[in-house]
């Protein structure tokens, strides 16, 4: 009888820690990063995706657009807000989710920008190559090249940022960028919210 007793009680401390260790598991995550310095917490600049920089396009230079890679000291980047706020593991484990998700949802429109953009870039520089070539061969004059390339500038910029499709994705894009910042309101604590509605009022919508 002394000898079942012993089993069962064994049986009990097995299964006790057994529940403690499931209970660990759930409560903490120990490969969280707290730099937040991977890439799902490097937020794009949406304004900038929006309206990018057209540069060069004259006599001797193709079109090109001016990109600036996020970094995590770039204040709109979760990267920068992220570890101010003194989260829990758990916490950052349950951020760490959402950011994960928000990039694997707009991977596919963010790339599609940048598809869009480099299409109108190559009809561009096809055109102005066009005009570049009658300079050359003296068809116009050199007044007459540089009003055309401004011309096809403007028309290049309002494209860029009027492209119907692209407006689609940019949509798209700040609508998950929204559902982001909401959920990840959920998971901090008073504190935490007002530091955060802070920052967030400080950096472009």
């Amino acid at each position: 009888m002394k000898k079942m007793l012993r089993i069962w009680g064994l049986m009990a401390f097995v299964s006790f820690l057994s529940l403690s260790a499931c209970e660990e598991k759930d409560g903490a995550d120990p490969a969280v990063d707290l730099s937040f310095s991977s890439s799902e917490f490097l937020l794009d600049d949406l304004d900038a995706l929006a309206t990018p920089h057209l540069r060069d396009g004259c006599d001797e230079k193709a079109f090109n657009l001016h990109t600036v890679a996020t970094a995590k000291t770039d204040r709109q980047s979760l990267s920068y807000i992220l570890p101010t706020l003194g989260l829990q593991t758990n916490q950052a484990a349950t951020i760490r989710d959402f950011a994960l998700d928000h990039q694997r949802s707009t991977s596919t429109h963010r790339g599609s920008v940048s598809i869009i953009h480099q299409e109108i870039l190559m009809r561009a520089n096809a055109e102005r190559d066009t005009y570049v070539k009658a300079y050359n061969e003296k068809r116009i004059s050199f007044e007459q090249l540089e009003a055309k390339l401004l011309t096809l500038r403007e028309r290049v910029e309002a494209e860029l940022q009027k492209h119907e499709q692209k407006q689609t994705h940019m949509r798209v894009l700040r609508e998950h960028r929204t559902g982001l910042m909401q959920n990840i309101e959920t998971v901090l604590n008073p504190t935490q919210l007002q530091q955060w509605s802070n920052w967030r009022r400080s950096i472009p919508s």
